[in-house]
């Protein structure tokens, strides 16, 4: 890391502030880091250990965006954080990220700004470690093709997070645009084995993730492979949606949070006001099957589904992760 870290460590004893960078922060953390961090993560969450009140969101409707405020507490740890997110639906249109976002931390005890991360690759870490968890956990372990929905940063971060769990051969891309989706499959053709998506195709996926921000099921239930794995991740509000009402009513369903998952996921959300599902349904939370409180995969042919909204508890557990690796260093 160099003698800038060095520099920011030596000066933040004498309550100078630590700032890192999106570079950095990827340069710091690996996945496989990360997808343990996020253990801890769901088991205070699930365990009620964390303090995580429901997130302040702003709509800012004349220019098609969201802003949202996350902050959370674990019980015990030394630091709070509190994420700024804005979402900008447009921005990927005009080749713009989706997200722009800061994440400040602060020191439990003393209550004083103690650092500034870039919100950006810690989301996106995080985001796509959560599924990874979820995938070393409930998909068949056997599983060797991926269909990835989006071709964005989540999408490219998806990647890394499912193929550190799983020996991934075959990576099916779907995109509104092929320009977009060959671009994307080009970009990884070195690493793994590329295809555009089609209908015919995704029925080979045995793990697939849904990063869009769509308002409409990119995915029925009659195309997809018996057993498969699913984390639907890109939907964070009631009116949003990635998967079908049959598709949430034949799964196992996971979420990250039952609670925020109530307020927030439309992809169980509009189920239930269609009448044809209820919340009584959820399996659980994914911390309940990080302690073995409740079982994942039960058979080799049962649909399961991780449905997250995103929960800053994440957010604190990468903050903990790096700072315990810059005290370390």
């Amino acid at each position: 890391m160099g003698l800038w870290i060095d520099f920011v460590i030596a000066h933040n004893k004498n309550h100078f502030m630590i700032t890192l960078s999106k570079k950095q922060i990827i340069g710091m953390v690996s996945m496989k880091e990360a997808i343990h961090a996020m253990e801890s993560a769901f088991v205070h969450l699930s365990s009620g250990n964390a303090r995580v009140p429901t997130r302040l969101k702003l709509d800012i409707p004349d220019k098609n965006a969201t802003s949202l405020i996350m902050p959370a507490y674990a019980v015990g740890e030394p630091h709070y954080c509190v994420k700024i997110a804005s979402v900008n639906y447009s921005n990927p249109h005009k080749g713009l990220p989706l997200i722009h976002s800061v994440v400040k931390v602060f020191d439990a005890s003393k209550g004083n700004h103690v650092a500034t991360f870039d919100g950006e690759s810690i989301t996106a870490i995080r985001t796509a470690a959560a599924s990874g968890l979820a995938t070393d956990l409930m998909a068949k372990k056997d599983a060797v093709t991926c269909a990835i929905f989006g071709t964005g940063v989540q999408a490219a971060s998806h990647i890394k997070s499912i193929t550190e769990v799983r020996n991934i051969k075959k990576l099916i891309v779907f995109s509104r645009n092929e320009n977009t989706a060959r671009k994307f499959c080009d970009s990884h053709s070195k690493i793994i084995k590329c295809e555009i998506g089609s209908q015919e195709n995704l029925k080979e996926a045995e793990i697939i993730c849904t990063t869009t921000p769509s308002q409409f099921p990119l995915i029925e239930f009659d195309n997809i492979k018996s057993g498969c794995h699913l984390n639907v991740i890109g939907s964070h509000q009631p009116i949003m949606r990635e998967v079908s009402s049959d598709i949430i009513i034949h799964s196992k369903i996971i979420v990250d949070q039952i609670k925020a998952c109530k307020k927030e996921a439309g992809d169980l959300i509009i189920p239930m006001e269609e009448g044809r599902w209820s919340f009584e349904k959820i399996h659980g939370e994914l911390g309940q099957i990080v302690t073995g409180e409740i079982p994942a995969r039960e058979s080799e042919t049962e649909v399961t589904l991780f449905k997250s909204v995103g929960n800053a508890i994440q957010d604190l557990a990468m903050v903990n992760l790096i700072l315990k690796k810059l005290n370390h260093d």
